[in-house]
């Protein structure tokens, strides 16, 4: 029985080729796209899957009440204490683990220097001794359970290792990390990692912590209840005790324990399971860069807009093709056929249509998931799509179910034709054909206008996100970012390398930073006016005393840094406006001259106020900000150039440094490109979404062409007899076509202002943003709308341009 199923499906899809061709080509572009977008899923949520207690075990995230959005989330880290006090005062922990994220520098050993801050994926984190008890990670070499109780103690990656002793094993070996101190190797992980959002190359013991502050390595800021951005703190509640009762009982300790300033809204924890950190939620201070959930829906989205568009297409198609084909079905019905044979029989031809464009659909796959994996946007995750004999049995699953969606409502349709009419042939449903088909509210009506209306919403969101992604790197942040060419330090003296590079052409002036600004890294401390007071959290960047100058940030009181400012003892820093309204500032004037304690014990006087700029990601609000002279936290050399060719200077500035170390690779650019390549995010967005509406907007084009196509074959005598009464084209055309044009022009009235509300729900997130225009909403509309008036107008001409009298003898 199922053989008779597959050789009449067969002989049908020979049959009538183009009617194949086009659902072939919807079905495997669609799938080529779920393929890829199946594995993207796949993996993300194979991450955190093997640690030992993962069903239990939580992260706790800290948020400032009343700022919650979509890029203004939250962060990973929370306050040291909260593990140990659950732990040890209460009796809802099992266990818990902190990381801190204060580790870094260049590693040495006997045979070679690393950079692992610029040379590995990961980061260098302090772990506890409780690392290997919360998460699942093995070493191949050590104890899981010492390796990190003891001071100045190290765990390896086996790569790390591999190139710190390539000729014995590093166990036990010492190493040194540049003003870090010395480690002993005590562990080596094994070759493979599992996959977790917590990447690193190295570990170093906490315990070693408290002895770099008695060293002046590391403040004693660490520890405090109200630093809410160096540790991370991951709990293993009970089997008892549920996340709410937790997180309810971390609140309130935390209110009791943190001073926080009157005018400061204050801070709210939340517990985030493991299970959802990747994909998770968009936060400040991750271990490491993930793909946000929202971003993983979007992609999810638009993967079910463009199967759901290929199958409406294989719905309507195979529910008009039926109509041609009802002879058929009244002598299988005449011969004892049941409904439900012929429902299978119509099942069986969707299947292997189905099947058929999933074998083009691996193909186009194939050449696909180069591409994919070539974006910034997966390059800076992490991810590699790698298709495996899981993935492929999931891809043929996926097509079976595919088929069998897209073919029950023809297959129920024609099953309920009534099968004396179906005998006398498509003549005997004219009337279904020609007043029911198109021109009044049917269920294919229904389906078309879905199909133009997603094509409308995809069109303008392709063009609202490169908007926003174009004015983004359009816009000012408040400093030069066009004449600064950075070079990375890699441990070597700042003040060395100023003399190396001192006599190169077109350097102006040079100062030296902690970090970027702009590409959304930021380093947090607690300060306050009197000792008195209640502490408000800043951020701040170390720098040297001409970055004020070198970067062109305007001041509005004060002055610069002093000259010859003291490099051992810090003394002065300057703030930015909002920084001086948090403390209770009447003006930046006001400010000036005033001291004021930073991290704890330290105190400072404020000698200059520069007007706010967005040393954040232009996505976020402005916060309050201290730039602070603290030379053993520079990581980058900032020159300021005037050259008329960037080209020639970055090639000088490379042979400058190879000339110098010969060991180092040379790490540098200009600042704006390193900015605008945190927005390279967008575009990626932007050229997936374009790429995915592209595919949609031809399948959907494809689908109509079907439709017009069949309508008007359907009505060819009633056209032939209009041209024989003398009707123009444009008559005819309206005639035979109005009710498409006024579905496409009802659709386009409703989708648009549906597609400007979708994207405004993120756009409006964003502290910096284009608004949306007409100049963003028209292209799109225009590109519908002329690319279904072409199908349209095609197609009538095709059928008004052949012999009247051939028209009059068809049906």
């Amino acid at each position: 029985m199922w053989r008779n199923y597959l050789i009449v499906s067969w002989r049908n899809i020979k049959k009538h080729k183009a009617f194949t061709a086009i659902n072939v080509v919807g079905l495997s572009l669609s799938m080529s796209v779920c393929l890829l977008l199946i594995l993207l899923v796949y993996d993300h949520y194979s991450y955190d899957t093997v640690h030992p207690h993962g069903d239990r075990t939580y992260r706790v995230l800290t948020y400032q009440k009343g700022a919650r959005g979509i890029f203004s989330n939250g962060y990973a880290t929370s306050p040291l204490p909260i593990g140990e006090t659950l732990s040890s005062g209460y009796t809802i922990a099992d266990t818990y683990t902190n990381l801190n994220h204060g580790l870094h520098g260049e590693i040495r050993s006997a045979h070679k220097v690393i950079n692992p801050e610029s040379e590995f994926d990961g980061r260098s984190l302090f772990a506890d001794h409780n690392f290997f008890k919360v998460f699942g990670f093995d070493l191949k070499e050590g104890d899981p359970l010492t390796a990190l109780n003891e001071p100045y103690s190290m765990v390896l990656t086996t790569q790390m290792a591999n190139l710190l002793f390539p000729q014995k094993s590093a166990l036990g070996e010492e190493v040194i990390m540049e003003g870090m101190g010395r480690y002993k190797v005590t562990g080596i992980l094994t070759e493979e990692l599992p996959k977790s959002h917590i990447k690193f190359k190295l570990l170093a013991s906490f315990s070693t912590i408290p002895l770099l502050v008695k060293e002046n390595h590391m403040t004693n800021e660490y520890k405090e209840w109200e630093t809410i951005w160096m540790n991370y703190n991951y709990i293993v509640l009970n089997e008892k005790t549920s996340k709410a009762e937790a997180q309810a009982l971390i609140n309130q300790i935390t209110s009791e324990k943190m001073e926080i300033k009157e005018d400061h809204p204050g801070y709210e924890f939340e517990l985030q399971a493991i299970s959802e950190i990747v994909p998770g939620r968009l936060l400040s201070n991750e271990i490491s860069f993930t793909l946000p959930k929202i971003v993983l829906l979007f992609f999810g989205l638009l993967g079910l807009v463009v199967i759901i568009t290929a199958s409406i297409n294989y719905a309507n198609l195979s529910i008009a093709k039926s109509l041609t084909r009802t002879r058929e079905i009244g002598i299988r019905k005449a011969n004892g056929a049941s409904k439900a044979q012929i429902i299978i029989q119509f099942l069986v031809e969707s299947v292997l249509i189905s099947t058929l464009s999933l074998v083009v659909a691996i193909g186009i796959y194939w050449f696909l998931i180069d591409q994919f994996n070539a974006l910034w946007i997966f390059n800076q995750v992490g991810i590699t799509l790698e298709d495996t004999v899981f993935a492929y049995g999931f891809f043929l699953l996926f097509s079976l179910l595919l088929g069998i969606i897209s073919g029950v409502g023809p297959s129920y349709f024609v099953s309920r034709l009534d099968t004396i009419r179906s005998l006398k042939g498509s003549g005997a449903f004219s009337n279904t054909i020609k007043s029911g088909f198109i021109s009044k509210i049917s269920g294919k009506k229904i389906l078309l206008s879905v199909q133009f209306g997603l094509s409308i919403v995809m069109l303008v969101s392709i063009f609202l996100i490169r908007d926003q992604a174009n004015f983004l790197t359009r816009s000012s942040f408040g400093f030069d970012d066009e004449h600064i060419y950075f070079v990375r330090l890699q441990g070597h003296d700042p003040k060395v390398i100023e003399t190396e590079f001192a006599n190169t052409p077109g350097i102006e002036n040079v100062t030296f930073t902690s970090h970027h600004p702009a590409v959304g890294r930021s380093h947090g401390a607690n300060m306050k006016l009197n000792e008195a007071d209640e502490f408000i959290t800043i951020y701040h960047f170390s720098v040297e005393e001409r970055y004020v100058s070198v970067m062109g940030l305007e001041l509005i009181a004060g002055t610069d840094f002093p000259r010859a400012a003291n490099q051992e003892q810090e003394k002065f820093i300057v703030v930015n406006e909002l920084a001086t309204k948090r403390l209770g500032f009447e003006s930046p004037a006001a400010a000036v001259g005033e001291l004021v304690y930073i991290e704890n014990d330290t105190r400072v006087k404020i000698v200059g106020v520069v007007r706010d700029y967005h040393w954040e990601p232009l996505m976020k609000s402005i916060e309050p900000l201290a730039l602070r002279i603290k030379p053993g936290d520079y990581q980058f050399a900032y020159f300021k150039i005037g050259v008329n060719d960037p080209g020639a200077f970055g090639k000088g500035m490379e042979q400058k440094w190879n000339q110098y170390d010969q060991s180092r690779t040379f790490q540098g650019g200009f600042l704006n490109e390193e900015t605008d390549l945190f927005y390279q995010f967008f575009y990626d967005l932007g050229g997936i979404l374009t790429f995915i509406s592209l595919i949609a907007i031809a399948i959907t084009a494809l689908g109509f062409l079907g439709m017009v196509s069949f309508h008007l074959k359907t009505r060819t005598k009633e056209i032939g007899i209009r041209k024989v009464l003398g009707a123009s084209f444009g008559q005819i055309t309206l005639a035979m076509t109005g009710g498409f044009m006024v579905m496409l022009a009802s659709t386009a009235l409703v989708m648009v202002p549906v597609a400007v509300f979708a994207n405004g729900l993120w756009i409006n997130q964003m502290a910096v943003h284009s608004p949306i225009s007409i100049f963003n909403l028209g292209p799109a509309i225009l590109i519908v709308v002329l690319l279904s008036g072409a199908t349209i107008l095609a197609q009538v001409w095709r059928n008004t341009s052949e012999n009247p009298v051939n028209a009059l003898r068809s049906e």
